[in-house]
């Protein structure tokens, strides 16, 4: 008998280890990865047919009511704000940890390389006081704080950063090539006082023919969507943002409640990251009313979708208008990638290096394994 209780006993600590290694282990320290030329890249796998169309499992039910106050409220906070007289948003955002390692090299090439932009780096407390200025939208303050991981935070907030300010998003582990005004297929955002876009996009994967096992080797939630790490808002208030900051509080808030246990907080995959916060949400907004991915594919010069091709149909008159969005080739942001018809770093066409240090999704077998 004592033989079995102790039995008992060892599968029950034994449960509990893994319950707790599950639930509370910390992520494995941060490192960067191994982007040498020698590096083995998946295999390209491809499809027969390409697979164009995306169906989203986080639109099938929405809380339309829900949503309608978070516009209501964004809308309230654009409409008792004072005209900047600005002819384009000329800030430059970065955010990240007090401490973080590439700060000092690639942040400070970009106030070298953009003359006359106001730089601003905010750390997570700064990030922290922001967020709760706009505790008038309901739900922000408390998803924000309650997202169990940085990454989280980050994704939302370059959202109302861009959208409350305007101005230019870039990663910390991105550094420009040129000054932003020099980039030339964003050039007529500054010498077009009249232009009408609110937002600009680069494409950063396009591979819609992948297969299934070419998907999973390289860690995305679909094969096709735009680049996250670097955003340009050429005004403020750009209603692509807007409807991205209620989708991502009203997806957030749901998952989170559907994600908590009785014992641990909400819980986060690494393609619920993406598709919740991350690019795939960016990619919702972006594309929705023009429903397949196929303008896009192959994309050689830059797309200028016009205010009247982007409307928004089922909003309200005051919402209705998403603004312009401009579409950036991959090779404009997404260089040095190995997929999507990416060039190297070196690309004529490139405006910005991405480090791609992808820290955020590696777990402890990536990181004792590789």
């Amino acid at each position: 008998m004592p033989r079995i209780d102790r039995r008992w006993r060892n599968l029950l600590i034994l449960t509990l280890l893994i319950y707790l290694l599950y639930n509370y282990f910390p992520s494995p320290p941060k490192w960067e990865n191994n982007r040498s030329a020698n590096r083995p890249a998946p295999a390209h796998e491809q499809s027969e047919k390409p697979n164009f169309l995306y169906h989203s499992q986080l639109r099938s039910d929405p809380d339309v009511e829900f949503e309608d106050q978070l516009d209501q409220a964004l809308l309230k906070i654009e409409s008792h704000a004072l005209p900047d007289g600005k002819a384009f948003a000329k800030n430059i955002w970065q955010t990240g940890p007090k401490d973080a390692d590439e700060r000092d090299q690639d942040c400070k090439q970009w106030k070298e390389h953009n003359q006359g932009w106001e730089y601003t780096y905010l750390t997570d407390m700064d990030a922290l006081d922001f967020v709760e200025s706009l505790a008038s939208i309901p739900s922000l303050v408390t998803v924000y704080k309650n997202y169990p991981l940085p990454i989280l935070r980050a994704d939302l907030l370059r959202y109302l950063l861009l959208w409350y300010y305007g101005g230019f998003y870039a990663d910390i582990d991105v550094h420009p090539v040129l000054p932003i005004t020099s980039c030339t297929p964003m050039n007529p955002l500054f010498n077009e006082r009249q232009h009408k876009i609110s937002l600009v996009v680069g494409i950063e994967i396009d591979e819609p023919y992948a297969s299934p096992t070419m998907k999973k080797q390289w860690h995305w939630s679909r094969t096709y969507g735009f680049i996250q790490y670097s955003l340009y808002a050429p005004r403020r208030f750009s209603p692509f943002l807007r409807k991205a900051i209620v989708r991502v509080i009203a997806h957030s808030k749901r998952h989170n409640l559907a994600s908590s246990g009785n014992f641990h907080g909400p819980r986060y995959s690494e393609e619920d990251i993406l598709e919740v916060t991350g690019p795939g949400e960016l990619g919702r907004i972006s594309r929705e009313e023009r429903v397949t991915w196929a303008p896009f594919h192959h994309l050689k010069e830059p797309l200028w979708i016009d205010e009247h091709e982007s409307e928004s149909p089922g909003a309200q008159d005051g919402a209705r208008n998403m603004g312009g969005l401009l579409v950036l080739p991959v090779n404009v942001w997404g260089n040095g990638q190995r997929h999507s018809g990416a060039e190297m770093f070196d690309s004529k066409a490139a405006c910005l290096n991405h480090r791609f240090g992808r820290t955020w999704k590696k777990g402890w077998w990536e990181y004792i394994f590789g």
